[in-house]
């Protein structure tokens, strides 16, 4: 399965999530709402989810979308970190050579 990863934000505040992105599978679906999430074990990416309150009022949370076995989720958080990497290299690069131009 091929994935192309458009990061749509990038998140610098200090708290666990780092950006948002789409992810478009085999350019047949798109998944909007996926997730970055950075803590000190390491980064891994959260599903897009719907939340709705039960009868007891607590509410619950359940993914609007997943893959199915480890291996596919493996291969999509692969895919979303490279490019979540990548556009952070991209942006320090950019930063640093405006520094350099001022």
């Amino acid at each position: 399965m091929e994935f192309k990863v458009k990061i749509r934000r990038i998140i610098e505040n200090g708290k666990p999530l780092k950006a948002t992105c789409s992810v478009t599978m085999d350019d047949m679906f798109t998944v909007h709402g996926v997730k970055v999430i950075g803590t000190e074990k390491g980064s891994f990416i959260a599903m897009p989810y719907e939340s709705n309150k039960d009868a007891d009022g607590n509410e619950q949370r359940r993914d609007v979308f997943h893959p199915i076995t480890s291996e596919a989720r493996r291969a999509m958080e692969d895919a979303v970190l490279a490019a979540y990497e990548a556009k952070v290299a991209a942006n320090a690069a950019a930063t640093a050579e405006a520094a350099v131009e001022a």
